[in-house]
């Protein structure tokens, strides 16, 4: 696990930033990791690595992300050998336990932030029956005082600072009615444009359509940026993301959670904070549309 400290003073940008404890979790636009728990710190032996270029998504681990600012994580587990991994295609990513060990270091360090994490993929390795209560008991025993409850999800995060000094993350999960807790919230909405290898201007389009109807402003829901190349994998789309979600464009504002791969080489936790900060004097912006790419 990475014991690095943030290069631009992000830990606790939440925290820290005038007035965005009037917002709620539906209002508030979330900076997202794509594939959190798939990051070339991992490090994948012979025969994995020949391919592990196109499973990684991010640079650095789940810590290192939390540190410089990222707030969503998406992440997709696999059972495999008796244990809960992140997995993408067929490589394997970080482990259940080292998640909720990032998580709880992360807020030990600054208790006043919020976090989610987006468990929207449950998948067993050899029969396809995934073992929901062995992955409920290692969740909550390392997470449950932590873990905002479902019926608090539209309180400010003022007012859940208030609620309790400790319950700071959000717990998304595929299939949450097998988890029988108000601990764990229903899956979140996903918006992608569908073809792995899509050009650059079809998603561009496809970003503009999904924003003249976002689906909802009361509960988070997931735009996920991505595209691939046959050789490379995942594309680094800094300039397109620097370029569409600026300040100018509108299309932040109507956002939720912006997910991402290499998110630390955007301005998207940049962004997010001044758009957060505009969210709280005039949140009509929400609803004005304007957008030229």
């Amino acid at each position: 696990m990475s014991n690095s400290i943030t290069r631009n003073n992000y830990a606790n940008w939440m925290s820290t930033t005038p007035d965005i404890d009037h917002l709620n979790i539906g209002l508030f636009v979330w900076p997202g990791c794509h594939n959190a728990g798939m990051d070339w710190d991992i490090g994948h032996p012979f025969p994995e690595s020949t391919t592990a270029n196109w499973a990684l998504c991010q640079n650095h681990d789940l810590l290192w992300q939390m540190r410089n600012g990222a707030r969503s994580f998406d992440l997709r587990i696999m059972k495999r050998n008796n244990e809960f991994m992140t997995f993408h295609g067929s490589i394997r990513g970080r482990r259940l336990r080292e998640i909720i060990a990032s998580a709880n270091t992360f807020l030990d360090e600054n208790p006043d932030e919020f976090i989610i994490l987006d468990f929207n993929t449950l998948q067993s390795e050899v029969d396809n029956r995934f073992d929901f209560q062995a992955f409920e008991k290692e969740l909550l025993q390392g997470l449950k005082e932590r873990l905002i409850p479902r019926h608090n999800r539209h309180l400010t995060f003022a007012q859940l600072k208030n609620a309790s000094q400790k319950q700071r993350i959000i717990l998304s999960v595929a299939y949450y009615q097998m988890f029988y807790s108000d601990l764990f919230w229903p899956e979140f909405e996903n918006r992608w444009q569908g073809d792995t290898f899509v050009s650059t201007q079809d998603l561009a389009k496809y970003v503009v359509n999904v924003m003249q109807n976002p689906p909802t402003s009361s509960y988070p829901w997931r735009l996920s940026m991505t595209q691939y190349t046959l050789l490379r994998g995942p594309t680094k789309l800094t300039k397109e993301i620097n370029t569409w979600f600026d300040l100018d464009s509108y299309l932040l504002y109507r956002s939720s959670i912006v997910s991402v791969d290499f998110f630390e080489e955007t301005k998207l936790v940049e962004y997010c904070i001044a758009v957060n900060s505009r969210l709280v004097r005039d949140p009509d912006l929400k609803r004005p549309y304007r957008l030229s790419v």
